[in-house]
C-alpha cells in the first residue's frame, strides 16, 4: 500500500491530484491482485491505467510547454520510455494472459517507476513551477 506522503507531492495541484488517482488505483490493484479479477476486469484495469497515465503525461507536458519548462524534452522522453515499457507489458498480457509473474512485474514496474519518477523528476518541475510563481494557469 502506497501512502501519499509529503515527498510525493510536487506542489502543482492538478498534477498532485492525478498522482493521487494513479496511486489509489494501484493500491486497489495491489490489494486485490489481478488474479482475483475476471479477464474482463483485468482488461479494464490495464486499459484504465494506460489511458489514465497517457492523459496524465499529456496534461503534465502541456503544463511544461505553458511554463517554458527548460527540461521539457528530457521529461517527455522519460514519459515515452515508460509508455514503451508499459506497452511491452500489455502485449505480454494480451499474448499470455494473467500470471502471478506478469501481475507482479506490472505492479512493481508501475509502482517503482511512478514513485521514483514523482520523487526525483516531477518534483523538479514542481519546484520550477512554484519558483516561477505562475498563478494564471488553469488548474
Amino acid at each position: 500500500m502506497i501512502e501519499i506522503t509529503k515527498d510525493l507531492l510536487v506542489g502543482v495541484p492538478i498534477i498532485d491530484e492525478q498522482h493521487k488517482g494513479i496511486i489509489d488505483r494501484l493500491n486497489s490493484i495491489t490489494a486485490m491482485g489481478f488474479k482475483s479479477f475476471s479477464k474482463e476486469e483485468n482488461e479494464k484495469t490495464i486499459e484504465f491505467l494506460g489511458n489514465y497515465i497517457d492523459s496524465h503525461f499529456k496534461d503534465e507536458e502541456e503544463l511544461h510547454l505553458q511554463t517554458n519548462y527548460p527540461k521539457y524534452e528530457w521529461h517527455k522522453a522519460l514519459h515515452a520510455d515508460f509508455h514503451a515499457d508499459f506497452q511491452k507489458l500489455k502485449d505480454d498480457y494480451h499474448k499470455n494472459g494473467t500470471s502471478v509473474q506478469l501481475t507482479t512485474k506490472l505492479q512493481s514496474f508501475i509502482i517503482d517507476w511512478f514513485i521514483k519518477h514523482i520523487k526525483t523528476i516531477d518534483v523538479q518541475f514542481g519546484k520550477y513551477y512554484n519558483e516561477q510563481n505562475i498563478n494564471n494557469i488553469p488548474q
